[in-house]
């Protein structure tokens, strides 16, 4: 592990506040209506992030596509499956595939602590608009919704569930 410089985490605090500040202002002047814009935007980047990348229909292989894809692109964000007491990280629930997920090191998260801002607003919104974008290019044929079970300091625990039938 190296060691970051101090030039290198100020500028990346200074970064980390103004958007924080950003998407604060986002959804003061435009409401709700910043949550849609957030993750439509995020969904368009995680679509472009992964152009290129295999496809797959096997979800545990697909998020471990999306994170080397991801990391080709410079993207620091820790996630992977998590059983918790469940003996299977999928179930099915309804017609849907449902996969628990711990997302580790979260950009959106280190910008909303840095300006004391709370999550589940539009950052978290666009997170899982890339997210669910990504997935969909990786498995395409479906649709994919991430769904906040907790976000904390340290980390967050999501469901990602997916449907048949979505965008090709």
């Amino acid at each position: 592990m190296h060691a970051v410089a101090d030039a290198d985490l100020s500028r990346f605090h200074g970064v980390a506040y103004l958007l924080g500040a950003l998407a604060h202002a986002s959804e003061l002047n435009l409401g709700k209506s910043s949550l849609s814009i957030c993750m439509l935007a995020g969904k368009k980047f995680g679509r472009e992030a992964v152009e290129g990348t295999r496809q797959t229909d096997d979800l545990t292989e697909a998020v471990t596509l999306l994170g080397e894809a991801l990391a080709k692109r410079g993207i620091v964000w820790h996630f992977e499956p998590f059983a918790g007491e469940s003996a299977a990280p999928i179930e099915d629930r309804d017609g849907k595939k449902v996969m628990r997920l711990s997302f580790g090191t979260c950009m959106v998260r280190n910008a909303l602590f840095r300006y004391a801002h709370e999550q589940k607003q539009s950052l978290c919104y666009m997170a899982h608009g890339v997210f669910a974008g990504a997935m969909e290019k990786i498995m395409p044929g479906r649709t994919v919704h991430l769904e906040i079970l907790h976000a904390g300091p340290n980390g967050c625990l999501k469901e990602m569930i997916v449907e048949e039938g979505g965008q090709e």
